[in-house]
């Protein structure tokens, strides 16, 4: 590093350290937190990396106090050492683990930042519908141990089932088996019959074995149509009673419905004719002939 930039490293050591002994009242200190103020005073490279290799262990704990800042001390690192692909990569796994990762523009080489922005576009634009399908777990070193290779290990909960998993730019790897590949990120398809295919995007990083365990969803459930309520069968009407002349009627008046009236209409035999009479409502009809 440059003395300026050893410098600013230094300050924002002593920072980092106040706010975790600050914060040692409140909660118990995380162990991470003290390994990456250890990187910020550290001035050889290979050992800063390995205290940031053991401070960055996801299965140690969320990503959270230093954690943010010690990926960005790592990248920085290793840009300076001329490793930008491999800082590019251990940024798209940071920022896919934890997409709320925010650069510091303050601390950090404007190389860094620039790096941090390429590494979210490519998380952008590589999400898809089938991560919610494969979980990602990794089995993290105790220690740095030097190595330049990672691994990819996919598994899936299809039983009896044959699994098909394609890795571009690798070719095919068996189910449940692992393959060395160098440090990068890395598309992987996984197909069965019956099922849908998944395909995913993760990172390969120096020394770790990534884990895919991928839960597949039958096709034939997505296919099936969703039961439909049978129709609710008609109402049945009855006829209404008829008799010789006139069929029976039934009225009903109303008015603001303050008023109802019911008229019953008889056809009847006679002479001159017949009436019916309800309450003060009179009706007449002529008779049949």
């Amino acid at each position: 590093m440059t003395r300026e930039i050893a410098g600013r490293l230094r300050l924002h050591a002593i920072v980092l350290v106040l706010g975790v002994v600050g914060a040692a009242s409140l909660r118990g200190q995380d162990p991470r937190d003290a390994l990456v103020a250890r990187a910020f005073n550290e001035f050889d490279a290979a050992r800063r990396l390995q205290l940031l290799m053991s401070a960055l262990n996801p299965t140690a704990g969320p990503p959270r106090g230093a954690w943010p800042v010690g990926v960005q001390l790592l990248a920085q690192t290793l840009i300076e050492d001329g490793q930008d692909s491999l800082a590019g990569a251990w940024l798209r796994w940071a920022v896919r683990l934890s997409p709320d990762l925010q650069p510091d523009t303050v601390q950090f080489l404007p190389r860094v930042i620039a790096a941090y922005r390429s590494a979210r576009d490519v998380v952008l634009r590589t999400r898809t519908p089938g991560d919610t399908y494969a979980a990602t777990t990794w089995l993290w070193p105790a220690q740095e141990t030097g190595e330049r290779v990672g691994r990819l290990q996919v598994s899936s909960a299809t039983v009896g089932v044959p699994v098909r998993v394609f890795v571009e730019g690798v070719g095919l790897i068996g189910a449940g088996g692992s393959a060395p590949v160098a440090p990068g990120s890395y598309t992987v398809s996984v197909s069965a019959p019956g099922y849908d295919s998944v395909r995913v995007t993760r990172e390969v990083l120096p020394g770790v074995t990534t884990v895919l365990d991928f839960r597949l969803r039958s096709a034939l459930a997505q296919a099936a149509p969703p039961p439909q309520a049978a129709p609710a069968a008609p109402t049945p009407v009855a006829a209404p009673p008829r008799r010789k002349g006139f069929p029976v009627v039934l009225a009903v008046v109303g008015a603001g419905g303050a008023a109802a009236a019911a008229v019953i209409l008889v056809a009847g035999k006679g002479g001159g004719g017949s009436t019916v009479t309800t309450g003060s409502i009179t009706v007449t009809f002529p008779s049949n002939p």
